[in-house]
């Protein structure tokens, strides 16, 4: 099954052409049973409040709390180093056990402003592009369950290197745990801790991506972009192929209603036969984020790992014929992994347990060895890798698989990726490391 969200932020100030582009989108998606899920913020709930309560009436829609907390994280950094002199280290304790007692009571009155235009709306998902553990653990205590935004590049640039807690956009193009990374280097494991008692510290939070589809093509951050361009529905149609490999899928799409009011005629149509489409797949069900958040919560007890198969073809040269290889993206709580067709190795790593993309050769971890043996009805195969440091990590065995059984390994997780190849998901120590699995023919 592959849950289909919708999302539109409906901020802006120009009221006119905000309300008109709400309602030609609201009237599209609407004729094809697609539930919206806007995105307001104190100051547009007023303007939308009559249309969202008409629509959450007939046709499910639901608000999602847009906040920013950049101005008042970076106001209170500035007094605790003012009342810190050349000591960071106090400041940045003091800093972070102020936002800790802050923010719940900020979240708490933005939401208490909203309920007084929309009395019916609950506390579910926030939407924020600065975000970090101690945004995660106050909308924790104030009944929320969603955090949407997060980017598939997006980088941390525009913060303050000796801020702490600086903003954590991890990428991703699917749900997860976002506090599961931190949890294990922020807990103090005793004999007595359960795996139980580590999964409550994670799982009251749910990181959703801004726009799925983004890590498809460079150009593609929003539904808009992906329908001027054509390729809304090829994107779509890649995760409906790679719904059978993967426990859990969602697809979040995002369109502001300012450009859908900008479209045209024949944007307008474009947009109405992508929703038909999209409605048209059997094992699509299209829902609110909240309903996302409460589906992942109830089929996944950790961030479900996901993996994309997709084509990708590139032209070498202006006179050779466009080469067309496979490509795979891999995502789970620690970890995102890009490979493509022919290589063991993934081609760039993003590690969140360290918060950083590893980009040098020097700093990769080196395949030293990759020894398959034959051994009557067994496949043995030997793995050999070196790291300068612990890390996640994975290598892609390119081909079908689909007859081999797996009956001994010492990794992390081996996985069938259909036809296209097998996958085996490594945590490396630093030194050399070796893995060693077997499979029955």
């Amino acid at each position: 099954m592959l849950n289909y969200g919708l999302v539109s932020t409906a901020v802006g100030e120009d009221r006119t052409q905000l309300l008109d582009g709400m309602r030609l989108l609201a009237e599209i998606a609407h004729k094809h049973g697609i539930p919206i899920t806007w995105a307001i913020d104190t100051k547009s709930a007023p303007i939308v409040a009559k249309s969202l309560t008409t629509w959450h009436t007939e046709n499910g829609d639901v608000p999602l709390l847009l906040l920013d907390i950049k101005p008042i994280w970076e106001e209170n950094w500035e007094i605790q180093r003012e009342a810190n002199p050349g000591n960071s280290t106090e400041a940045m304790a003091s800093h972070v056990v102020t936002m800790r007692e802050k923010l719940p009571e900020y979240i708490t009155q933005e939401w208490e402003r909203i309920k007084r235009t929309l009395p019916w709306a609950e506390p579910s998902v926030a939407g924020a592009v600065f975000k970090n553990d101690v945004l995660l653990r106050a909308l924790e205590q104030t009944g929320f369950r969603g955090l949407w935004g997060y980017h598939w590049s997006q980088q941390n640039t525009d913060t303050d290197a000796n801020t702490p807690e600086p903003e954590i956009d991890r990428g991703g193009f699917g749900c997860f745990y976002p506090l599961e990374a931190s949890t294990s280097a922020d807990t103090i494991i005793t004999r007595d801790t359960t795996d139980e008692t580590l999964e409550a510290q994670f799982k009251n939070i749910v990181g959703i991506p801004y726009h799925t589809a983004a890590h498809l093509a460079e150009d593609t951050e929003n539904l808009r972009a992906a329908l001027l361009n054509e390729t809304a529905q090829q994107h779509y149609d890649i995760y409906v192929k790679n719904i059978a490999w993967n426990h859990w899928l969602g697809y979040v799409e995002h369109i502001d209603p300012r450009t859908v009011a900008q479209l045209g005629e024949e944007g307008l149509e474009r947009l109405d036969a992508y929703f038909a489409h999209v409605v048209s797949v059997e094992d699509t069900k299209p829902i609110r984020l909240s309903q996302m958040v409460d589906d992942y919560m109830t089929h996944c007890e950790k961030t479900e790992p996901t993996a994309i198969i997709t084509t990708h073809t590139e032209i070498q040269n202006e006179t050779a014929n466009p080469k067309s290889a496979l490509k795979m993206y891999y995502c789970d709580a620690t970890c995102e992994f890009t490979f493509v067709e022919d290589a063991m190795e993934p081609v760039e790593i993003k590690n969140y347990t360290s918060e950083r993309v590893l980009q040098s050769d020097a700093s990769r971890p080196a395949l030293i060895a990759f020894s398959p043996t034959r051994y009557r009805t067994e496949l043995r195969i030997t793995i050999t890798i070196e790291s300068i440091k612990a890390m996640p990590y994975g290598i892609t065995v390119w081909g079908d698989h689909e007859g081999l059984q797996l009956t001994e390994s010492n990794s992390d997780d081996v996985r069938w990726i259909g036809k296209h190849s097998l996958f085996i998901r490594l945590a490396l120590q630093s030194g050399k490391n070796e893995f060693n699995l077997k499979l029955t023919i």
